[in-house]
């Protein structure tokens, strides 16, 4: 007689689209893409466990945020679903023990909900930075802690320069008012890259990403 063999923790993939709303051949169809990593086979079952969860309720917010699979794809990689993870877990312990970094985070426009409730980065290019922070040694919830902090700092400076800016050149549509914007966050992106190279000067070269 074979010893018994129970069940190992997760979902099959019935159970796992009920959870997440979307239907077992998406599912497959995210596994096959490479979006999902593969479950767990116990015996001629497959099980999914809290890391497919978390991720396929990270495609469904970014998929109604309108982006497609090959931008989500892009965003989120298809080779590891490590970086996410490890993203999604900082999130967990910065909402359980430093919920005032949440909030911050909200008010400012980074972090949003996903539809189970939990506090979740809607900023792409913030997911990415933080992501490869933590391959640098970072940890994410310092590198969230500090963006909060940060941007607390820097947000009542936007609003003057702004409001100087269009002093000098009077009344503007949203459209110029846009790109005002974007002039200001070309210019502060590049004092902080010169900062960065004083900063650093001792240590490895701080590469400047093209946009």
């Amino acid at each position: 007689m074979k010893p018994f063999s129970p069940r190992p923790a997760g979902y099959t993939i019935e159970e796992l689209s009920t959870i997440v709303g979307m239907s077992a051949r998406n599912i497959r169809a995210h596994q096959t893409r490479g979006l999902l990593a593969p479950p767990v086979r116990h015996g001629r079952t497959a099980y999914y466990g809290p890391t497919h969860l978390r991720r396929l309720r990270r495609i469904t917010m970014l998929q109604k945020q309108g982006f497609n699979l090959v931008s989500i794809a892009a965003m989120l990689g298809t080779a590891t679903v490590d970086r996410a993870d490890g993203l999604d877990a900082a999130m967990a312990d910065i909402a359980r023990d430093q919920p005032a970094v949440v909030r911050c985070l909200e008010r400012h426009g980074v972090l949003g909900r996903d539809d189970a409730g939990a506090p979740a980065v809607v900023r792409p290019s913030v997911s990415r930075a933080v992501a490869e922070l933590a391959g640098a040694g970072v940890p994410p919830a310092a590198a969230l802690r500090f963006l909060g902090q940060f941007m607390d700092r820097v947000a009542p400076l936007a609003g003057e320069q702004l409001a100087a800016l269009k002093a000098q050149v009077g009344g503007v549509s949203e459209a110029p008012m846009a790109c005002f914007a974007e002039l200001l966050v070309s210019a502060f992106r590049t004092t902080v890259e010169n900062a960065a190279e004083v900063s650093f000067a001792d240590g490895e070269p701080v590469p400047r990403p093209t946009r």
